[in-house]
């Protein structure tokens, strides 16, 4: 066997022991007996290796790829692992070889079940589920579509929610499994106690699990993103989480133990925490990178769950529409700037672009572009208002402005002192009572004059610090 080429999980130690099962049987095969031998041999060594081991996640392991190993295993010791549907690690194989060694009623019905279930012909895993459709549901956010499936992925979650608050096994069970659902279900608004995670705090508890022994760089990838989902400055258990999970990922690059793929994420990850980022940035760059043809190998090579070349297409689109939208907004808010006069400020500075950005950036979805435009205004208002009273206008100009917000709608065309307090009042009279329409028939309430006492309490402190400077 090439150990240079990316095997199936234990195919070490199933291929050569159901070689050996069918050489007892008295099977023939069309390959040199050389090659036959050395495979053979190889496994002894393996099983040497192993015997050598003590513990739980050896234990696991070896019940694991259990079919391959026939007499050589305590199946009692086996049984162990038997999950609460009959399943031996949801696996019908490693269940259908327990059930050869040791008769067990429910692994008969598990296995009943999923021949019927599936006409004869079985998957490698079953279930899958939940897994399957938390990874379905972290992949659509990933990408930027999770929107467009918002009541799929509610009723997902609301069901892993349900399984975390039962300590569901097909949760708890798998270290992948269990951190990606805390993640996303506290990033989705779910009420998740960290204390669930406690006995992977230490890094010997994760070594001592199937995953550990595995030295699977997904399952610690997925505990390190999410010890970074801490909500207090109390939750120790994140934090040892993250210390022994970053130091193991970052061991791992440097001793080139991650490939291909993977090794982006893990670098990602370890640069930027989510917190650090901007989710469209984010949305872009796993796009970038993204491989739709990319599988999973377990027992058996799979493909990836449910993201395909459709949903990457849909994707590109979505992310394409974005943008154009985003590029006719800022189109109307320089309008806006120059229709206002903003731009003939020369003391105020241009911020614009700044200001779209930061709202372009946090509220992204298409259909929130009232949202955008809002925050955008508003950025620029309150730089001009900020750069008027620091540098552009007099103790006269400054008093005069603070005058006419306190009017408002009973201001007059004579009641300015000079031009530069007409263009920046009748900005902000102008845009804001705007936007007080547009929130009000939205909210379905009059939010105008709530937002005018904003504009009313941004003015005042500066001039306070004003006559506080000049006496």
């Amino acid at each position: 066997m090439d150990e240079e080429i990316a095997a199936p999980t234990g195919f070490n130690m199933i291929f050569p022991g159901m070689l050996s099962l069918a050489i007892g049987a008295g099977l023939q095969f069309p390959v040199r007996q050389t090659d036959i031998d050395g495979i053979l041999h190889q496994w002894e060594m393996e099983l040497k290796r192993q015997a050598g081991q003590k513990s739980y996640g050896r234990e696991a392991y070896m019940a694991y790829v259990s079919e391959g190993l026939g007499n050589l295993l305590d199946w009692n010791e086996v049984m162990k692992f038997q999950r609460k549907n009959g399943s031996l690690f949801n696996s019908p194989s490693t269940t259908a070889a327990a059930l050869v060694h040791n008769y067990d009623d429910k692994a008969l019905d598990y296995l009943n079940m999923i021949v019927s279930k599936f006409g004869g012909a079985v998957p490698t895993v079953y279930p899958l589920n939940m897994h399957c459709k938390l990874s379905m549901v972290d992949s659509l956010e990933k990408i930027g579509i999770s929107r467009h499936f918002s009541s799929e992925i509610e009723g997902i979650l609301d069901m892993a929610y349900s399984f975390w608050l039962q300590r569901d096994e097909e949760i708890m069970m798998d270290v992948a499994t269990c951190a990606m659902a805390f993640r996303l279900l506290r990033m989705n608004g779910y009420d998740v106690s960290s204390d669930e995670l406690s006995h992977l705090a230490e890094a010997s508890n994760f070594h001592n699990s199937l995953q550990g022994y595995l030295s699977d760089t997904k399952s610690v990838l997925e505990l390190y993103k999410a010890s970074k989902v801490c909500v207090s400055e109390h939750e120790l258990i994140l934090d040892n989480i993250g210390n022994w999970s970053g130091s193991l990922l970052s061991e791992k690059l440097c001793s080139e133990g991650v490939q291909g793929l993977p090794i982006l994420e893990v670098e990602y990850a370890l640069k930027f925490p989510f917190y650090t980022t901007l989710e469209r940035l984010d949305h872009k760059r796993n796009i970038e990178h993204f491989d739709a043809r990319g599988s999973h190998i377990l027992k058996t090579e799979c493909l990836p769950y449910g993201i395909n070349q459709e949903l990457l297409a849909l994707a590109v689109e979505d992310f394409t529409f974005s943008q154009s939208i985003y590029q006719d907004e800022l189109l109307h808010l320089d309008r806006w700037v120059k229709e206002n006069r903003l731009d003939q400020l020369q003391f105020a500075r241009q911020k614009l672009t700044y200001c779209y950005l930061s709202a372009a950036a946090t509220i992204f979805p298409p259909e929130l572009s009232d949202a955008r435009i809002s925050w955008a205004k508003n950025g620029v208002l309150t730089t001009v208002v900020d750069d008027f009273f620091d540098v552009g206008g007099s103790k006269e100009e400054l008093e005069n402005l603070i005058a006419l917000v306190e009017k408002w709608d009973e201001h007059h065309k004579d009641d300015f002192c000079s031009e530069q307090v007409r263009i920046v009042f009748c900005a902000l009279y102008t845009t804001v009572n705007q936007l007080g329409s547009i929130a009000s028939a939205v909210q379905n309430r009059d939010v105008k004059n709530h937002l005018i006492e904003i504009v009313s309490l941004m003015s005042a402190p500066p001039l306070l610090e004003l006559h506080y400077v000049q006496y």
